[in-house]
């Protein structure tokens, strides 16, 4: 293809040496392409610069990826950021283009003014959780969304996330093999869906052994709109705390220490997402790692789906299962 000045399906099919028909799917964000042949496809076509063409009825389609503000930077925002850059590079492989939006509850009308605007974009992306006030009014756009790492409450709209309850009984399991009977959670029950789902597999975990989850040891974590609070530990601890979350989890360690508690060998602790935090405490976190690649795959490609189709119907929930990472933060104890 050298000494061309553009570059159409059919250069790309023979470079390949590959059918037009084949190019077009892959391009056009079709099925029937293998991966492995589609990554192909999609290097010849960034290489050598080729561009879909308009023929009157196409445009480039547009999505906006709404996100909290307060995980734009610090080691909070890692990873959704990871999250995003993956979304975006699916994004990019379907020529669809994309762009951020963190409203807050001052910038939130002069953002929907844009969302809102004919043209502007053609599908939302939700990722993570939004302030309420924020969050409602991002709802009610009439544009095509998709809800990452949370829940559509409302069922209109396709979720992806990950499994959290069968994730979150392998956590509470595994304790339970390593000898504790005394075992928290930590998180606020009924603050997200999501960490209301990995309080029901750690219930289910704890009601397997026979015995009922212990309230006192239920410790929230945050407030309605998200943000931290301080974790008010009981004068009574168990021997094991389930955290909702990495970033709780290193913050109770450091609740811990600052009482003269050491982890693992008073109090073990575990967690879930596998993000900065995990690797920042000290002792390491034994948590689950979140698939974020699949994540980003399975959202862009729900994303396409609804753009393309003007019939909607009930939104689905796609679980991504996640993968135990055991490091140093849980102790065993022996009869």
């Amino acid at each position: 293809m050298p000494g061309k000045k553009t570059v159409s399906m059919q250069d790309i099919a023979d470079e390949l040496g590959i059918s037009k028909v084949t190019v077009s799917k892959a391009l056009n964000g079709k099925d029937g392409v293998g991966e492995e042949l589609k990554q192909k496809i999609f290097q010849s076509a960034q290489e050598h610069g080729y561009i879909l063409p308009d023929y009157g009825q196409r445009r480039a389609k547009k999505v906006g990826i709404v996100m909290s503000d307060r995980f734009n930077s610090g080691d909070a925002g890692k990873f959704y950021m990871g999250m995003y850059e993956k979304i975006i590079a699916e994004l990019r492989k379907v020529m669809c283009a994309s762009m951020m939006i963190t409203p807050t509850r001052e910038s939130l009308q002069s953002d929907l003014d844009m969302l809102e605007r004919k043209g502007t974009g053609d599908g939302l992306i939700l990722l993570g959780i939004l302030d309420r006030k924020v969050r409602d009014a991002v709802d009610a756009i009439p544009l095509p969304k998709v809800y990452v790492d949370v829940y559509d409450v409302t069922h209109k709209s396709d979720s992806v996330v990950t499994e959290n309850i069968y994730s979150a009984y392998e956590l509470t399991d595994y304790l339970i093999q390593k000898g504790h009977k005394d075992i928290g959670f930590v998180g606020t029950v009924g603050g997200t869906t999501i960490i209301t789902d990995r309080y029901l597999g750690f219930m289910r975990g704890i009601l397997e052994t026979g015995r009922a989850p212990n309230q006192e040891w239920v410790i929230p974590d945050r407030n309605e709109d998200g943000a931290a609070i301080e974790l008010m530990l009981p004068e009574r601890l168990p021997t094991a705390f389930v955290c909702n979350c990495d970033e709780t989890a290193f913050r109770l360690v450091k609740t811990l220490k600052a009482k003269g508690i050491r982890v693992p060998e008073d109090i073990s602790v575990v967690g879930f997402d596998d993000d900065i935090y995990a690797e920042l405490c000290e002792p390491a976190l034994t948590t689950v790692a979140v698939n974020i690649e699949e994540i980003g795959k399975v959202a862009a490609k729900r994303m396409m789906r609804y753009m393309e189709r003007t019939r909607r119907r009930p939104g689905e929930v796609f679980r991504i299962l996640g993968k135990i990472i055991y490091r140093d933060s849980v102790k065993e104890i022996k009869e």
